[in-house]
């Protein structure tokens, strides 16, 4: 007779392919909810706001960081709203679209 571990391992050896199609399967269904819920390339009308998550209606992102000219897909991976004044009636006045390195840089002199 077998002992546990012994029979976990011939059990796997039986079934690895089956483990293998069902773990591929699954991660790319994973990856495709995941990007398209979480990556701001699929959801570019997301910003943050004080704090908040807020969706808006129209894409406020051009794809250029108004600062180093770096351009999504080639230069940088996204680009950020960078907030100079906050105001509570139009969240997208006084904000500029910066890559993630020249917001840091912006965030820190401020």
């Amino acid at each position: 007779m077998l002992d546990k571990k012994e029979y976990m391992k011939k059990y796997y050896r039986e079934h690895l392919d089956y483990f293998k199609k069902a773990n591929k399967k699954t991660h790319a269904k994973w990856n495709k909810i995941h990007n398209k819920i979480y990556n701001p390339i699929y959801q570019p009308r997301r910003i943050v706001f004080k704090g908040k998550r807020i969706s808006i209606k129209k894409n406020p992102r051009i794809g250029v960081c108004n600062w180093c000219r770096a351009v999504v897909g080639i230069d940088c991976k996204q680009t950020q709203m960078h907030h100079v004044e906050y105001h509570d009636d139009d969240v997208l006045k006084d904000t500029i679209e910066l890559c993630v390195s020249c917001h840091g840089k912006e965030s820190m002199r401020g």
